[in-house]
């Protein structure tokens, strides 16, 4: 019998006779913002309705993913997969990372599946658990060149970690080579990377090599892959070539959009031509690289109805502007003003396709089809273009009545997500007057009155910032202001906002948890239905009162070796690299760059990484070290202290200092305070740091804003706050060192001012005065926060059961 799937209806053969098997996409939380939305309202047939769809527009197999955050995958896939086995016809592809959940679908399915997907990223370990799961229940497995240091590039790297991969699945677990589908992976070749350039070429040679070289078993792609980053109608051309050359390549099964796929005979020669030089990186005579000539002859191809609904033709200098914006491409952007200025004028011209393109690119930006960066080279380009209308303009004309204050409130430093706002209203045709950081309720009060503003934003990261935000409002009112606000920043939350700001002030005040909601707050205002934050329906889980006694006092142990000195000393001579292995890849590529996964496939994700966010960050990091944009300095100490309660006495030469620390409300009613010992018990000694890498960076990012290099800006402001908190992390670590903790071990914890567990920036003063990091070129302000504004500081307590907590 030829290898197969099933569902309850009907056998799928794995190859099949006019190749490839089309396994369909869109069924997938991840990549289908349609399927995302049905599943996040519970509508499972509506979900159910998605795959019928790829199955109707040929698919012969269906992925089913429902991961994703704030859901239970089990719960959704079990629900999923029962309503997929009464109704589709074609078998299912169970897309999960977990085993639990691949095992809970694997009991219910009633015929043979494939499960997507394993790999040896850990070594081997969650491959071994996945594939004995699908030997005991008959299943064919998806594996991916994946090993412990990365994704496979090359030819030779992605033949061995298929050998290893099938070595495991065959040689240990006892699966058959015919159950395992290799997926070789392939990376964009749209992105201009010179490291990607042959990544088509490599991946087509590797299914080659993998059919030849590994007898019996199947091969797989993720097609889009190779055209990330490329316009709909670029992208469906080169997927349809590149498609029918890994079949002639020797590929089983393709995981596509099936109705998307172009018969070859109906691409026109030049560009099947094109996107052929473009798979296999070749070069003609005039020497442009083929992915320019690519690009080029579908820069004025017409999209497709649902690419473009209802916008101009493509080879218009207006749909030209359109999708300038929209992909945030420069070229050909002052030629095609130049023609339009001799057909519209320059408000129309603004109003019509710049501030529509910019609106396109925020519900892209929205359904998670586009990242924050490419929001902000959108943002650019929307600049530029105004900025070529203004010598022909009255510039007040241009200018959307809505006018913004905005602001970061009295006692905080921060500004990225302010200025990321302004970038945002700024683009999309507002006014906008941005009055920095550390402003204070009478200047806001001055200024909005001064501009006639009709929208006041008010921003800030720390817990001290939600309160003097709430602590505002009540001045506002008081002041007989009437303007609505808008509150944005880490430490707020919905609750807090309706609850404890909407009361204090008469106007609406609304919650803004990013930078988008507050443009639609602006455009709510406009079209009149801007309300306040509501309070939720659900009624909120009753609070414990704070505890009558304390709670169960912590043993301490031992403590670890005394410290190598008491007082203070800086260090100026830090190693950069040492601290940029502490950066956090992660925090910095998603969190502060915006480069997150959302609707995008695990490949394409890690295709974007490859070819993209890691160059721009390993760029980056070459710059830090040329351009010296890094001063790395440290002051820290060790000093007797002990334990009174909540509080903490620091001795420093004849002075004490005492640093005062809030207990949780909720059990286990904990407080840094706890960590240190009694003077009954022998007193204690605490660790103290202030750390800085200078002014050079931010000044230089500063820059990068004022000339509108909004991109630029994010990326450098947002390796500076991660190289920060790496900064502070590497010397926690050569603080535990200090005191005989073995390197890797994780014993004890630092607690920074301003931050969960001890909210409050008063014990700046006291820790100011004992470390005088002036000598390292960082101040207060009169509110207690640092300056340079990329500076930490915390407090070090090594014993064992110190843990991170808020209060």
């Amino acid at each position: 019998m030829k290898p197969s799937l099933a569902s309850l209806f009907q056998a799928v053969e794995l190859r099949q006779e006019v190749p490839p098997l089309l396994i369909g996409e869109r069924a997938n939380a991840n990549g289908s913002a349609r399927f995302r939305s049905l599943l996040q309202a519970g509508d499972y047939d509506g979900c159910l309705r998605v795959g019928l769809d790829q199955e109707h527009a040929g698919a012969h197999v269906l992925d089913l993913c429902a991961a994703f955050a704030g859901r239970d995958e089990t719960r959704d896939m079990i629900e999923l997969v029962s309503r997929f086995a009464r109704s589709a016809r074609a078998p299912l592809m169970i897309d999960s990372t977990s085993p639990a959940t691949i095992e809970a679908c694997l009991k219910i399915y009633p015929g043979r599946c494939i499960v997507n997907s394993v790999n040896l990223e850990d070594g081997g370990e969650t491959l071994r658990r996945v594939l004995a799961l699908v030997r005991r229940y008959g299943a064919a497995v998806v594996a991916l060149t994946i090993h412990e240091t990365g994704m496979a590039m090359t030819v030779a790297e992605k033949l061995a970690t298929a050998r290893r991969l099938l070595d495991i699945a065959v040689g240990e677990i006892g699966l058959r080579p015919s159950d395992v589908l290799i997926d070789p992976l392939t990376f964009t070749v749209g992105s201009g990377d010179p490291a990607l350039r042959d990544a088509a070429a490599q991946t087509l040679e590797a299914i080659r090599r993998i059919k030849t070289d590994l007898p019996g078993v199947h091969t797989l792609l993720g097609i889009s892959n190779v055209s990330f980053g490329l316009a709909p109608g670029a992208r469906r051309v080169l997927n349809s070539v590149f498609l029918h050359e890994a079949v002639e390549a020797g590929l089983d099964a393709a995981i596509v959009d099936a109705g998307k796929i172009l018969p070859l005979a109906s691409i026109p020669e030049r560009a099947r031509e094109a996107a052929l030089d473009l798979i296999y990186n070749r070069t003609d005579a005039s020497g442009r690289s083929p992915l320019e000539r690519f690009i080029d002859l579908h820069a004025h191809s017409t999209p497709s109805a649902a690419d473009s609904p209802g916008k101009p033709d493509a080879a218009s200098p207006e749909q030209a502007l359109f999708n300038c914006v929209v992909t945030g491409t420069r070229e050909g952007l002052a030629d095609e003003m130049a023609i339009l200025l001799r057909r519209h004028p320059p408000v129309a011209i603004i109003n019509q396709i710049l501030v529509p393109a910019m609106r396109r690119v925020g519900e892209q930006f929205g359904r998670g089809e586009t990242l924050l960066p490419f929001v902000l080279q959108s943002a650019e380009i929307m600049k530029a273009a105004v900025t070529l209308l203004e010598p022909h303009m009255d510039r007040a004309a241009a200018v959307k009545p809505v006018r913004i204050l905005l602001a970061t409130v009295r006692g905080d430093v921060h500004d990225i997500g302010k200025n990321l706002v302004d970038i945002l209203l700024t683009n999309n045709g507002y006014r906008v007057y941005n009055l920095g950081i550390q402003v204070t309720a009478e200047t806001i009060l001055e200024k909005a009155r001064e501009h006639h503003v009709d929208l006041i934003g008010l921003s800030g990261l720390l817990v001290k910032s939600a309160l003097m935000m709430a602590e505002m409002l009540s001045q506002f009112e008081a002041a007989g202001l009437r303007v609505p606000v808008l509150l944005g920043g880490a430490a707020l939350t919905r609750r807090f906002v309706a609850e404890t700001c909407v009361p204090r002030y008469g106007a609406p005040v609304v919650y803004c948890p990013d930078a988008f909601a507050g443009l639609q707050a602006v455009q709510d205002l406009e079209a009149g239905r801007l309300r306040p934050t509501p309070l939720d329906a659900r009624p909120p889980a009753p609070e414990a009162a704070a505890p009558a006694h304390r709670p169960e006092p912590i043993p301490h142990p031992e403590p670890p070796s005394p410290p190598p000195f008491l007082g203070v000393r800086y260090v100026s001579s830090i190693d950069l690299e040492a601290v940029l292995a502490c950066v956090n890849e992660e925090a910095l590529f998603r969190g502060r760059w915006g480069y997150r996964r959302g609707g995008m496939s695990a490949d394409a994700y890690a295709a974007l990484v490859a070819s993209k966010v890691r160059p721009l960050y390993e760029s980056l990091k070459q710059r830090l070290r040329e351009e010296r944009l890094a001063d790395l300095k440290v002051a820290y100490g060790w000093f007797p202290c002990w334990r009174d309660g909540d509080l903490v006495h620091v001795r420093d030469g004849d002075r004490v200092h005492t640093l005062a620390f809030p207990r949780q409300a909720m059990p286990p009613h904990r407080c840094v305070a706890d960590f240190f010992r009694t003077e009954a018990d022998g007193g204690d000694v605490a660790g103290l740091f202030v750390a800085t890498i200078g002014e050079v960076l931010g000044r230089r990012a500063r820059e990068m804003l004022d000339g509108n290099r909004y991109h630029d800006y994010l990326l450098l402001h947002g390796l500076g706050a991660e190289l920060a908190d790496a900064l502070a992390e590497h010397w926690h670590a050569v603080m535990r060192r200090e005191r005989g903790v073995p390197e890797g071990a994780a014993r004890g914890a630092r607690y920074g001012f301003g931050y969960a567990a001890c909210p409050g920036l008063d014990a700046h003063r006291a820790v100011f005065a004992m470390l005088r990091p002036e000598s390292i070129g960082v101040t207060l302000t009169e509110s207690l926060q640092m300056t340079p504004e990329l500076s930490t500081s915390a407090l070090v307590t090594l014993h064992p059961q110190a843990a991170y907590f808020a209060v």
